[in-house]
């Protein structure tokens, strides 16, 4: 089956790894390390340069950096030799240290490395990724013996150089080599994105092959550069924009028509256009139905609040039931804001036990934040025993966890209060 090239995707990303001009590259001392506070597996005391480190920069807003955080799980296991950092930087909203940590508890056993959080002035995301001419997430670095000897996305090509450097096979001054080649081809895919002819790429791109003849594979993923391949992908990227663009406008007629075949004429033979528009085409109905939520909850939420409209609420909560809406966070985040919710001023228990039962089942039972909603929701409904036991699931899902451990307490207190015999 054909599948959609990585330039697609990066079309399609909601975050991309850029490079500017930088100040900090390979063979540089690794600047120091800084943090506000250690959110788990802390804290890390500096870079010790008889040790190898690999410090990942991340945000919670950020999807790949989301979908990155597993592998990296797995390639701490994999080096167990090499401390793994994941660094949270550019985080936005009020609350952040509340939104990180929730955020790393609910990824609980995949995000099993040291978290962290930048420094109010920022120290590292201007003195690693800003210095280093990053300016997109999830990226990395890889620290050997306190030198940067790696920077780049943490899918591509942290694995295999961690796994040169512990076999004592890396080579700094070919990877500065790889680096610079590198360099020259996003210039090159730049241009061609820009709409350079091919005769103006034509001196370049023969370059680029020949330093492609003596490094090997400078294409992302360690695949062979073809310049031709990449002008067509440049292309393709281009029309593809314009198609996007189009189609989230909501440009029909003639027009889309055009823009669509120009996209489908560019595609590369590796390319499933009919699957691309398949999945794009689920992704704006996926942000329509997120608008239509967005809405409907305003609503619910008015009508539940100082005015209170009973018999509204009452319908808006049916079609809030009737979306079947699937993703546990929302569902989770839906129940807690009817419980606790300062707005809400008539808490319908059994609407928020139903839904942070769905999120609950979704999640097996194995998300912290969930089963602490569901034991609320139980709790406020006057089922105490019961919430007992998913709190204390709560609790045990994440050691540690202050707030968890005294809502339990809470519990257990009303418990004992209620079987205490009354007072005569």
């Amino acid at each position: 089956m054909k599948k959609a090239s990585c330039v697609l995707l990066a079309v399609l990303a909601a975050c991309v790894l850029n490079a500017t001009a930088a100040e900090l590259g390979l063979g540089d001392p690794a600047p120091e390390l800084k943090a506000s506070q250690w959110i788990k597996n802390g804290p890390v005391e500096g870079l010790d340069p008889a040790k190898t480190y690999v410090v990942e920069f991340w945000a919670t807003w950020c999807g790949p950096c989301r979908s990155t955080i597993p592998h990296l799980t797995e390639m701490a296991k994999e080096f167990p030799d090499v401390t793994f950092i994941g660094m949270n930087v550019w985080e936005r909203g009020a609350d952040q240290a509340e939104k990180v940590t929730k955020f790393v508890a609910d990824m609980g056993a995949r995000m099993d490395y040291a978290v962290a959080m930048d420094t109010a002035d920022q120290f590292m995301a201007k003195n690693w990724m800003e210095a280093a001419g990053q300016n997109g997430i999830p990226a990395a670095f890889l620290v050997h013996q306190g030198q940067i000897v790696w920077i780049g996305h943490p899918m591509s090509g942290l694995k295999e150089t961690l796994q040169q450097v512990t076999d004592g096979t890396f080579d700094i001054q070919k990877a500065k080599q790889r680096s610079a080649a590198e360099a020259r081809l996003e210039a090159f895919f730049q241009k061609a994105l820009e709409g350079a002819t091919d005769e103006e790429l034509a001196e370049e791109g023969a370059a680029l092959e020949a330093l492609q003849a003596e490094l090997g594979g400078l294409a992302p993923g360690g695949r062979p550069f073809v310049a031709q391949e990449v002008i067509q992908q440049a292309r393709f990227t281009l029309a593809m924009r314009r198609y996007q663009e189009a189609f989230a406008a909501e440009t029909g007629g003639e027009e889309l028509t055009r823009l669509e075949a120009a996209a489908r004429a560019a595609a590369p033979a590796d390319v499933d256009f009919d699957d691309i528009k398949e999945r794009m085409t689920a992704y704006f109905a996926e942000r329509q139905d997120q608008l239509k939520l967005g809405n409907l909850l305003e609503r619910y939420f008015a009508a539940t609040g100082d005015a209170g409209h009973p018999e509204q609420a009452a319908e808006l909560a049916k079609e809030l039931e009737e979306l079947d809406l699937q993703s546990p966070e929302i569902l989770n985040e839906i129940a807690w804001t009817i419980l606790t919710g300062e707005q809400v001023k008539q808490r319908d228990i059994p609407l928020a036990t139903r839904l942070a039962k769905k999120a609950l089942d979704a999640t097996a039972g194995q998300n912290a934040n969930i089963l602490d909603t569901y034991a609320r929701a139980l709790f406020d409904a006057g089922l105490v025993g019961e919430a007992i036991e998913y709190q204390k699931q709560a609790v045990a899902a994440v050691p540690g966890d202050d707030d968890f451990a005294a809502t339990l307490r809470r519990y257990e207190a009303a418990a004992e209060a209620a079987a205490a015999p009354a007072a005569e």
